[in-house]
């Protein structure tokens, strides 16, 4: 009896002791890949921000084209009303001469 209860203590030690190193590779395993997973996904974090920068950046320039643009419009359209408004304002300028010279008769 003492013999049989030996091979089981044994036994359940070689199988506990086997578990161990199984549980100790499936952990080792295991974090092997989770290693694995975080470098690719900070690999995946960084080309999205460089993306993201890069829309960033054309979209900016984009921006920057359209106020140029508008903003060369707007000189356009100032030049335009100055060229309309230079006769009559100089025919006025003229007309006040004019009067300060009769004025002054």
């Amino acid at each position: 009896m003492l013999a049989l209860l030996d091979d089981t203590q044994a036994e359940r030690e070689r199988l506990i002791t086997q578990a161990r190193r199984q549980a100790e590779q499936i952990t080792a395993a295991a974090r092997s890949a989770a290693d694995a997973i975080a470098a690719d996904a900070a690999q995946h974090a960084e080309t999205v921000r460089e993306q993201a920068a890069q829309q960033v950046m054309t979209a900016a320039r984009e921006q920057a084209a359209r106020t140029v643009d508008a903003a060369g419009q707007q000189a356009a359209q100032i030049r335009e009303l100055a060229r309309q408004r230079t006769p009559a304002l100089v025919g006025r300028v003229v007309g006040m001469i004019r009067q300060l010279q009769v004025d002054e008769s």
